[in-house]
């Protein structure tokens, strides 16, 4: 459909085309959370819709660009709400752990093909670069660089480790959520402290010293971080 324009500019058949590609890619989520992909029928979500089944296969290519770019938008806004969070950083961790519990109750199947040890290499790339994102920025809480190896091998395996912990826990259900939170935190700062063990230049920042300051069980950890690294503001 050509875009008309209307007086102050604005694209009628732009906009509505946005609207029809937000639209489906929503329905999307919904139908790829609660069903595998070979259940899912594009004919009948867009039915459900009201709109032309080929709506999916012009704004996506076909069932496959749709189910891409439904993980696509799922890990993007994921990591948006994780960005957007804000305060100290124990806290953030811990709200940010309920974020992904929610999301793996919300949309189990989405949340297994995504975090899965899947074969298909295109959904591993989008994993793999928002799991990147998530490593970079827990590089930069602790320290305010990017400039150990050690460190950075380190906050991937952590990453990896929460992923196929939440996985875990929404296969069996054998913990509770503050279980499961408590063994986020705890490996948190063991996985600092394996860092600065085998890194001793790696220079903490002031939140994550913090951090580990309010949490009554990680004080046993100070005196060998004060021993192994120097804190900066």
């Amino acid at each position: 459909m050509n875009a008309i324009q209307k007086p102050g500019g604005v694209m009628v058949g732009n906009r509505r085309g946005e609207a029809s590609r937000a639209a489906l890619l929503g329905a999307g989520k919904a139908a790829f959370s609660r069903d595998r992909y070979e259940e899912v029928s594009i004919v009948d979500l867009a039915r459900s819709l009201g709109v032309a089944a080929g709506s999916i296969s012009y704004h996506f290519g076909g069932k496959r660009g749709f189910y891409l770019a439904v993980l696509e938008q799922a890990a993007e806004e994921l990591w948006g709400a994780l960005s957007a969070m804000r305060g100290p950083a124990l806290d953030r961790l811990t709200r940010g752990i309920d974020l992904l519990l929610d999301e793996a109750e919300q949309q189990p199947r989405a949340f297994e093909a995504l975090f899965a040890d899947v074969a298909d290499a295109e959904v591993r790339a989008i994993r793999d670069r928002h799991r990147t994102q998530l490593t970079d920025a827990l590089v930069v809480e602790v320290t305010d660089s990017e400039s150990s190896p050690v460190l950075r091998a380190a906050m991937a395996g952590f990453v990896a480790y929460i992923e196929g912990l939440v996985l875990h826990w929404t296969r069996t259900r054998e913990m509770t959520r503050e279980q499961v939170t408590g063994l986020v935190v705890g490996t948190m700062f063991g996985t600092i402290l394996a860092a600065l063990r085998t890194d001793p230049s790696i220079e903490l920042t002031r939140r994550a010293i913090d951090a580990a300051l309010a949490d009554p069980q990680a004080v046993a950890f100070l005196g060998s971080l004060s021993t192994m690294s120097n804190t900066t503001e």
